[in-house]
């Protein structure tokens, strides 16, 4: 889980961290002299680290529930349980659109 978690975090901190240097070098009125990448770093650590952490959170906690379906699966298959599988399959597509929907608006809300 920490591993999902760590990676979903790492990709939201830079979707985030491009956002917001590319805001700062639009809104800049002297735009070769603003040290726009620092500023970025800075103003992230600082104030949007807690928003970063608890969206990864949300997207690797459906993609954990997500994988430990795909394990229950193989075991329905290894006992050939084809209801259940099929059953299995079916909550995996479902969290996999919950998880793609999730995804978009961590994107968009930074």
């Amino acid at each position: 889980f920490v591993f999902l978690w760590n990676n979903a975090f790492i990709v939201a901190l830079g979707q985030i961290l491009v956002a917001f240097s590319v805001c700062i070098w639009f809104f800049a009125k002297e735009k070769l002299k603003t040290p726009v990448l620092w500023r970025s770093i800075k103003t992230i650590l600082r104030y949007h680290l807690g928003s970063v952490a608890f969206g990864s959170f949300i997207v690797a906690l459906v993609q954990f529930i997500r994988y430990c379906l795909k394990y229950l699966e193989k075991q329905a298959q290894a006992q050939k349980n084809r209801v259940m599988a099929l059953v299995l399959r079916v909550l995996q597509c479902c969290l996999w659109c919950f998880e793609k929907c999730i995804k978009f608006l961590n994107k968009n809300a930074y």
